[in-house]
């Protein structure tokens, strides 16, 4: 069976989705990689977060990340033997030999007729930050999917993974869905359920929630390469969705014990 000819669109991120993008590649050919640099991607987020959650959580969260890139400067000098890309996305694009792209607006003129000569099966979503309009959602052979760290049609939305933590909740998950022009909106492809109970911190949560979503993707591409997919709607209308919280709930969270990292 030959692989689908795939497109990455995300956002920057040193931990989950650069290992996501590598499991994925195994099964489809991913021939681009697009770090989506839109407005509210959370590197554009980091006075907000600073309201969140705090200088110290901040901090703790700048030294991890740090430590990370610096773990992904080591495993470029080692050509990629040290950490096989896992700490970049750029990095993760290089070692699976599809092309890295940086993209403010996905859905500029620009980058339709782009993806048009592409010519892609299907486009995959791993937390893109930006709103996909018909006109790119219709180039696609197979249309474009999302994963998304929730049950949907609950908590859909901004930031699950606090959410979750916020309201107590044992039980997260993720689910690939089709997008359309509203938020977690389309069709659910795959879903599944992990135990969150023994999590303190929205880094613990994201962990697991982002390794299933990984799962579930590779599982969708080989279902949509192979004809076997059967979607079921995503019922919104008895759904619930969550926006950025403010800084009164976020001082809330804290209060309570739970963390960023």
């Amino acid at each position: 069976m030959e692989k689908l000819k795939v497109i990455v669109i995300t956002q920057q991120d040193t931990f989950f989705i650069p290992t996501n993008i590598l499991k994925a590649a195994k099964v489809c050919d991913i021939v681009e990689v697009v770090n989506n640099k839109a407005k509210h991607s959370l590197d554009n987020k980091l006075s907000d977060m600073l309201k969140w959650f705090g200088f110290w959580q901040c901090a703790k969260m700048g030294f991890k990340t740090t430590w990370r890139k610096v773990q992904g400067v080591m495993d470029s000098i080692s050509g990629y033997k040290l950490y096989g890309g896992k700490c970049n996305i750029a990095h993760a694009a290089k070692v699976i030999g599809a092309d890295y792209r940086e993209v403010k607006n996905l859905n500029s003129k620009e980058y339709v007729d782009h993806v048009r000569e592409l010519a892609p099966d299907l486009i995959i979503s791993y937390s893109a930050p930006q709103i996909i309009k018909p006109e790119l959602l219709g180039v696609p052979k197979h249309g474009i999917i999302n994963v998304h760290g929730a049950l949907l049609p609950n908590y859909r939305g901004c930031m699950p993974s606090f959410w979750y933590l916020y309201n107590d909740e044992k039980l997260g998950g993720a689910t690939v869905h089709y997008m359309s022009a509203a938020i977690d909106d389309g069709d659910i492809c795959l879903q599944g359920s992990v135990d969150i109970s023994d999590c303190k911190t929205m880094f613990q949560l994201m962990r697991k929630t982002k390794e299933l979503g990984g799962e579930l993707i590779v599982q969708t591409i080989q279902k949509i390469a192979d004809g076997t997919l059967e979607t079921r709607p995503n019922d919104t209308k008895n759904g619930s969705y969550f926006t950025w919280p403010t800084v009164e709930q976020a001082k809330d969270f804290r209060k309570r014990g739970k963390k960023l990292v």
